[in-house]
């Protein structure tokens, strides 16, 4: 009879073990839900093996990522963040309408405490945390908690097709005056001198503000992008900058029909089979030039667009990508937070590098006298000597229109810059 219960005892025992691992399997059966901009081909590869890499330290936990355009992202973070079945994990737009209407809304967690645990704050320079920081209530940009990590760095500046320069007798301009004489070498020659296509609106963000920035001082952009007291876009540096670009749409430096080319396509065609020496854009594009000229990539380089007011390094667009934010509401915020630190992690940035990628986090070695080392090199530069600008539209959402408007000639200069500050002042 002992022996029987005994029997039971064991065969319970045994049950409720076997209940107990099927519970523990179950539950770590997971799905992180990710969304990411990474659309390009080069980029693919960089986040499937980062995914990959995840999945297999995770065993259980399978990655579901979903993949949107930039403009789509903002345009649907708030509503899917706001359900339950929302992404876990989510690459948000930096500044007003971006992060700060989800801080606002509530709906990105903060992640001051897992900066803490994992090392992020150290990872780039704290002004760059910046980029990624509000106040509570969203109302504050630049300071308050951390509610984004970057994995990528980015910097606007100049590619340029070596052997072009090399025909017509130009080296790397190194002031501005160089700068706008080699354009008009390059139009002497029968080139065009810069590639650009507007019909996407932001790239013109980009194009003209380099220029602006080329002509600004870091307190204005600063005081302007984070709406400090006595931030204003009424500045002679914006004046000026908007009558230089009317100078060089006028003097034909820029793609005959620009407003009707977009990006991808028109613009980054154009460049690649040469139709253009010269393209004022992000280092994002480094990795699909690589991809597409293989062996001929290196006969591309990129350098820092000149300081008009003479500075020794030139103020430039930059900053870190695209961060990672969590769901506020998500199930799974350390296992979020452990997928965070492995993309935006020392390994992850050498995945990166190797992609032709500029990452957050600094490569150990670069290769001179390449593209990907040309990059490295500007970001170096501008972000050891605290020359990294801003994006506009952070600020400014509606800069796109009123700089199409200024460069098509239905505004003047100074007429623009009074639009971006009526705007700027009605969405305070």
């Amino acid at each position: 009879m002992k022996r029987l219960r005994l029997l039971l005892v064991l065969i319970v025992i045994l049950l409720m073990t076997t209940v107990g691992f099927m519970q523990s399997s179950a539950q770590e059966e997971v799905t992180l839900v990710v969304w990411d901009n990474f659309t390009r081909e080069a980029e693919q590869a960089m986040i499937e093996e980062l995914n990959a890499r995840f999945e297999e330290a995770h065993p259980g936990v399978t990655i579901q990522r979903e993949i949107y355009e930039t403009s789509d992202l903002t345009q649907l973070a708030p509503r899917a963040l706001s359900e339950a079945n929302g992404p876990d994990v989510i690459m948000v737009n930096q500044g007003y309408t971006g992060m700060g209407a989800l801080v606002e809304a509530g709906l990105l967690l903060p992640l001051n405490a897992y900066a803490d645990q994992y090392g992020w704050w150290d990872r780039y320079a704290e002004g760059l945390h910046a980029r990624n920081s509000f106040s509570e209530d969203g109302q504050e940009f630049g300071t308050g908690n951390l509610y984004g990590v970057s994995n990528t760095a980015e910097v606007v500046g100049v590619y340029y097709h070596k052997d072009i320069f090399e025909e017509v007798g130009l080296s790397v301009p190194a002031t501005w005056e160089e700068f706008e004489a080699a354009l008009q070498t390059l139009a002497d020659a029968g080139y065009t001198p810069i590639v650009f296509g507007s019909l996407d609106g932001w790239p013109a963000i980009h194009t003209w503000g380099a220029i602006e920035h080329a002509y600004s001082s870091l307190n204005e952009i600063d005081d302007f992008i984070y709406r400090r007291e006595g931030g204003t876009f009424v500045t002679e540096a914006n004046i000026t900058a908007a009558e230089k670009m009317r100078e060089w749409i006028e003097a034909g430096y820029f793609t005959p029909g620009f407003e009707g080319m977009d990006y991808d396509n028109a613009t980054y065609g154009d460049f690649i089979n040469k139709a253009g020496a010269m393209w004022i854009t992000g280092s994002w594009m480094t990795g699909s030039i690589i991809a597409d000229l293989g062996e001929d990539a290196d006969n591309v380089g990129f350098f820092l667009l000149p300081s008009a007011t003479g500075e020794e390094v030139p103020l430039t667009i930059g900053g870190v990508g695209l961060p990672y934010a969590i769901r506020a509401t998500s199930e799974h915020p350390d296992l979020a937070a452990e997928y965070i630190d492995l993309v935006t992690s020392p390994d992850a940035a050498a995945l990166l590098f190797e992609q032709g990628y500029l990452p957050a986090v600094a490569p150990e070695s670069v290769e001179e006298n390449t593209l990907a080392g040309d990059v490295v090199a500007a970001w170096n530069l501008i972000s050891s000597n605290n020359k990294v600008g801003h994006y506009l539209d952070w600020t400014a959402p509606d800069i796109a229109a009123d700089i199409q408007e200024m460069m098509a000639g239905q505004v003047s200069p100074e007429e623009f810059v009074n639009n971006v500050e009526e705007d700027y002042k009605s969405s305070e």
